[in-house]
């Protein structure tokens, strides 16, 4: 058997298809992809650490996945290693290149921040990768692309969400996107084919050998400045020179005795469901029967009311955020006090004046036995992000541009209105919905979670963590249960297609809610730490993954 049929077997026989939490004793992973789960492994067997493992998994991810987590994106991690050491938060996001500002996209067309040159930020991905290894990885860091490079090389078994992704999104790929993922004369790939990638194995290979200079300088640098610019874009090469990643203090907030570590901005995801966590207690969420029309109208209207402060949320490094503000019992018992009255809210958009003064994503978590974690997210933002691939290397490109305010009042491609304090500016970092969570009990990590989906990440972590920590479902339940999104504008509640009785629905709508059925509503990656020291981990079954470890 060779090592490639071997890491192939080991790939169909981790993917957990039964409602039961897959289990392990020393380490556990929850991510997009069986493959995250042979990394983890693979890794592990060599003796490296959760960081090891988080990196070599979103190296892998970008091969088998680039839809996703692509070297082209950025993202966020909370990490914590050491019984003493802090829970940590690092933003590797994109920025906006030198050449953009605030009037950057009022002469393009509306598409102009979705697809082609304009909507391409400078990536942080492979920044923040490295940031991770150089200060928490125990292995080398040549040896954590073996996997990654050997898909690339050999190639992989596409999966039919690879197909389907892929092949919806041919139409907006430049021409090197279609070299890059079709066969000659464009011929689609079907499930099961094998993708030999050999233009991205040199880029990797670059990579390994030249950390970060073999990704924002050299040759790599070039191909990925002339792609965007020959597809009308401004990325420069002093744009990828001087990209640097942030640490930054994550979040907190209580629930049941735990302390949920939350990504703060240019996250949005940390306030709003520190928001929410809050409102539940406020109005007792927990007192209603679970699923019932009264605890989906609450909670929907916990979730609007929490995401109406996103508006005023921005990059720290231009923006004063007023999270004190929103998190204040004096803003929240006034929330509170709107949305007790049992019918559904109509409150009116925040500004800054009301403050007093003074799509495509993905994630993993990973846990070992003695509460190490890291929990990190990482986005393209759509699909393939802007569809521009690089013409030497191969590597697909984000479109992160469009999650500021490009346009101010109109709502971006996730439906989100954006406020003033997220329009472009040069080295600006776009506000996010990435929501990296950790939890702790005893200053211990004992869960790890998150997920991709736009706005509807966040919605979907505080629902696993309500259902998980407060309800006491395990945690594949809790994450496969039906949920319900509300992200303020537009006023509805989002839920999932054909998993709620009508009457459960009608009972909403005699509320005043409108409702509108959704094909999804996030993807949820979890991993705990039970008390008798083993490792649970479960993917939500809204898309592909797997959870395994050992």
């Amino acid at each position: 058997m060779t090592k490639l049929t071997a890491i192939l077997l080991s790939i169909f026989i981790s993917v957990k298809v039964t409602a039961i939490p897959a289990e392990a004793h020393q380490i556990m992973v929850s991510g997009p992809s069986p493959y995250a789960v042979t990394t983890a492994r693979e890794i592990a067997a060599l003796g490296g650490n959760v960081v090891d493992v988080a990196v070599a998994i979103g190296l892998t991810l970008s091969v088998t996945s680039p839809y996703y987590a692509a070297l082209g994106g950025g993202g966020f991690a909370l990490v914590k290693m050491g019984a003493s050491g802090p829970v940590e938060a690092l933003d590797f996001r994109e920025t906006a290149p030198s050449a953009t500002g605030k009037d950057y996209y009022k002469s393009l067309g509306k598409e102009a921040s979705v697809t082609g040159g304009h909507a391409v930020a400078v990536p942080g991905g492979p920044a923040g990768l490295w940031a991770l290894h150089q200060k928490y990885g125990y292995l080398k860091w040549e040896q954590l692309f073996a996997t990654a490079l050997g898909l690339a090389n050999k190639g992989f078994p596409v999966s039919a969400e690879w197909v389907h992704r892929t092949h919806d999104e041919m139409k907006r790929f430049n021409e090197h996107g279609k070299s890059a993922f079709a066969r000659p004369a464009e011929i689609e790939y079907k499930p099961g084919e094998m993708l030999r990638q050999p233009a991205l194995t040199k880029a990797l290979l670059e990579f390994k050998s030249k950390n970060l200079k073999g990704f924002y300088q050299g040759a790599v640098a070039r191909d990925l400045v002339d792609s965007v610019k020959a597809s009308q874009g401004a990325l420069s090469l002093e744009d990828l020179k001087n990209y640097k990643v942030r640490w930054l203090k994550p979040m907190q907030a209580e629930l049941q005795g735990y302390t949920v570590y939350l990504m703060p901005p240019p996250s949005s995801g940390g306030v709003v469901i520190a928001s929410a966590l809050k409102l539940m207690d406020k109005l007792k969420l927990k007192s209603y029967a679970r699923f019932s029309v009264d605890e989906l109208h609450y909670l929907a209207e916990i979730e609007s009311a929490s995401f109406r402060g996103r508006a005023l949320l921005g990059d720290p490094d231009f923006n004063k955020n007023p999270v004190g503000f929103l998190l204040s019992d004096t803003y929240l018992d006034g929330m509170a006090k709107a949305v007790a009255k049992g019918k559904a809210g109509a409150l009116k958009p925040l500004s800054s004046a009301d403050v007093p003064e003074g799509h495509e994503t993905t994630h993993f978590s990973v846990m070992d036995k003695d509460g190490n974690a890291v929990a990190l997210t990482i986005t393209l933002n759509g699909i393939y992000g802007s569809g521009v691939v690089s013409k030497k290397f191969h590597i697909a490109l984000n479109d992160e541009m469009d999650d500021f305010t490009t346009r101010p009042g109109e709502a971006n491609m996730y439906g989100l209105a954006q406020g003033t304090a997220n329009q472009v500016e040069v080295g600006k970092r776009p506000l996010s919905s990435m929501s990296p969570t950790l939890v702790t009990k005893e200053g211990k990590v004992i869960m790890s979670l998150g997920a991709p989906g736009g706005p509807r990440i966040i919605t979907g972590v505080l629902q696993g963590l309500y259902r998980s920590l407060v309800q006491n479902m395990d945690i594949d339940s809790a994450i496969q249960a039906p949920r319900v999104h509300h992200q303020f504008l537009p006023n509805k509640i989002y839920v999932d297609g054909g998993r709620w009785a009508p009457e459960t629905l009608q009972g909403l709508r005699d509320r005043g809610h409108q409702i509108e059925e959704a094909s999804a509503l996030a993807k949820v990656y979890i991993v705990r730490l039970r008390d008798d020291g083993i490792l649970e981990g479960a993917f939500d079954a809204r898309g592909e993954g797997a959870a395994g470890g050992i």
